[in-house]
């Protein structure tokens, strides 16, 4: 009578690698995705170039997103059996890529970027009905204003008509570097103390404004997207806004800090690498 072959140890990473596999396909066939929205001028295009380090073309005298458009970017995602945790990104995101099926630390996030509304009361019929056919598949919407313009009718114009989204919107205020009196300390990359308070009270302005127009408070958080300021905050913001059943697949996003943001061309300034240092120096002594 032949002997018995012994049975196949079972690996004890297999239902790891079954579950990772299940995710992967998940994230494959409907990607996390990021919607960028608002009132033409107010630096959509450019948040998107800066929060995720792609290359979207803008201009500062005329509107260049006339179609909704699909940016694909490859970012690490916090796997379980991430098979290689030394890998080192430039940030949040890379520039557009395919997503890369068979590296299991990578996944595609999608960001969709929008024409701007009140270009042309021409357009606008056209565009809203862009928006109403393209935010469903979003998971969450930035709704980006400009800190530069007091008037946001058109805003809370757009969001009455917009009203099914209210629940996936966090609200941004970009620009605040122009914010008067303009004097912005470009080597510490912060506003200085009176364009803070001005930046703060129309923060709280456009907070009251928009709380009345959709009949709660929203998310809203400030920013410069030219000098990378507070982007950290930011994308916190959008995927902490990111629908419950959606939430683990944001969860799973590459971890960041605000030096993720911030230009290397400001990095590389004098002051603002000696201010890094002491406040690394002080953040040490405060831990002793």
């Amino acid at each position: 009578m032949s002997e018995a072959m012994p049975e196949k140890e079972k690996d004890p990473q297999d239902p790891l690698r079954e579950i990772l596999a299940m995710l992967e396909r998940e994230i494959a066939e409907r990607p996390p995705t990021i919607g960028v929205v608002g009132v033409s001028g107010v630096g959509k295009s450019s948040t998107i170039n800066s929060l995720f380090r792609t290359s979207l073309a803008t201009s500062g005298t005329v509107a260049r997103t006339k179609e909704f458009e699909d940016v694909d970017l490859s970012v690490r995602f916090n796997a379980p059996l991430a098979a290689d945790s030394s890998e080192k990104s430039s940030g949040p995101g890379e520039s557009p890529v395919a997503p890369q099926t068979n590296a299991p630390t990578r996944v595609l996030l999608r960001v969709v970027d929008a024409p701007g509304l009140g270009e042309d009361l021409a357009l606008d019929d056209r565009y809203l009905e862009q928006y109403l056919e393209n935010l469903p598949r979003c998971d969450v919407v930035l709704w980006v204003m400009s800190a530069r313009n007091r008037a946001i009718a058109l805003d809370q114009m757009y969001l009455q008509k917009l009203s099914r989204f209210y629940d996936k919107i966090v609200f941004g205020i970009n620009q605040v570097d122009l914010v008067e009196p303009m004097d912005w300390h470009t080597g510490y990359n912060i506003p200085s103390r009176e364009q803070e308070a001005n930046i703060k009270a129309i923060s709280q302005d456009r907070l009251e404004h928009l709380a009345s127009a959709i009949g709660r408070k929203p998310a809203l958080l400030y920013y410069s997207s030219r000098y990378g300021y507070r982007l950290e905050h930011l994308f916190k913001a959008l995927l902490d806004a990111c629908p419950e059943n959606r939430r683990w697949i944001y969860a799973g996003l590459k971890n960041f800090s605000h030096l993720d943001f911030i230009p290397a061309e400001t990095q590389q300034k004098l002051v603002f690498r000696a201010t890094r240092r002491l406040a690394q120096m002080l953040s040490k002594s405060d831990h002793r």
